[in-house]
């Protein structure tokens, strides 16, 4: 795992919406970052945490700046350590912390939907399996032995599973290997930025992923235009931001369209980030001079859009796994219901 990886493994957006609304009390209340920080150090609990603090203040008492101290620290992502560095170039540090914890509040969240959508229905496919291997691997021999003792053979189907069955163990072990490799997959895309674009790449251009590369585009400039950046350094930092992801193509479109003299909220809504609705309460907040809180409220519009998007294609998932468990099912019962009522027939004759 190289230094970049370290960092962003070992600080997850909770944390880091936890120190920064941390922070962002005590610097609000006048006290130091280099006080606040020893309090924080303080109060933590033993273990990695207060380590972490503990080494930030070391480099705060020998006179370093905040975002400095953290820059040493190695387990800050850049994103983060630039914003605390603007924060403190512009006298804003507060606003900016107060800020970043509200961001990074809702990058969880996002994870979080994104993480549902994922882990649920791989969940639910391994159940499928177990399932369908149990009723192969021991309810199957166990008709077969009845049908034998009463001089009945199986149905081809339910022969061909029994087959299917001697080699499953096999199966299972090459399963648990593709477990393995995809659990250790899952977990570079959710603590890694790579993997993160990744994911972004992998759901493509539906309407999910769509409205959760927005949310994270309008929190993104809330927190940039909130903590006094210039809209065009703005911009070009969410470029960085957002790189590799869908959405990067209409970014790069609309930073081409501001460049050549478009207002921002128009280029926007011709570039397709925002359509409608949407980019009408952008362009209004624009004009009234109010353009972060506008940014605020379309990343909780595109969060709320986004978890439903989500939750309708974890429901799709659902129906598709529910289907494939029931004709799994059916198929063993039948391949062995069907010799049975051959041999009650004959009974019954």
């Amino acid at each position: 795992m190289n230094r970049k990886e370290r960092k962003k493994a070992l600080m997850g957006p909770d944390e880091l919406s936890v120190l920064c609304y941390q922070l962002s009390l005590m610097v609000g209340a006048g006290i130091g970052s280099e006080e606040s920080v020893g309090i924080l150090a303080a109060d933590a609990p033993e273990g990695k945490e207060r380590q972490l603090l503990q080494k930030v203040h070391a480099v705060l008492l020998e006179g370093g700046s905040l975002s400095q101290a953290l820059r040493e620290a190695d387990r800050f992502p850049n994103y983060f350590l630039r914003m605390v560095e603007i924060g403190e170039r512009a006298g804003r540090l507060d606003r900016v912390l107060t800020a970043l914890s509200a961001y990074y509040r809702r990058e969880s969240a996002i994870r979080g939907s994104l993480r549902q959508a994922i882990l649920y229905p791989a969940v639910m496919a391994v159940l499928i399996a177990v399932v369908f291997l149990a009723l192969v691997m021991r309810v199957l021999p166990v008709f077969q032995q009845v049908f034998q003792q009463l001089g009945v053979s199986l149905s081809p189907i339910a022969q061909g599973l029994m087959q299917f069955g001697d080699i499953s163990k096999y199966v299972a072990m090459v399963f648990a290997v593709v477990l393995v490799l995809a659990a250790a997959w899952v977990l570079w895309m959710f603590r890694t930025s790579k993997g993160q674009a990744a994911m972004s790449r992998l759901m493509g251009r539906t309407a999910a992923s769509q409205a959760v590369d927005r949310s994270r585009f309008a929190a993104a400039m809330a927190l940039m235009l909130s903590s006094g950046l210039a809209l065009d350094e703005a911009m070009d930092r969410v470029c960085d931001l957002l790189d590799g992801t869908a959405l990067s193509p209409a970014l790069n479109t609309c930073r081409k369209a501001m460049l050549d003299g478009t207002a921002f909220p128009k280029a926007v809504e011709e570039s397709g980030l925002f359509t409608g609705l949407q980019a009408g309460l952008l362009s209004a907040g624009f004009r009234s001079g109010v353009s972060e809180q506008a940014m605020e409220e379309l990343a909780r519009r595109c969060q709320s859009e986004a978890d439903e998007k989500l939750g309708a294609l974890l429901g799709r998932f659902e129906y598709t796994l529910v289907i494939v468990l029931c004709l799994a099912v059916g198929l063993v019962l039948l391949s062995v219901m069907l010799p049975l009522l051959g041999v009650l027939s004959a009974i019954g004759g």
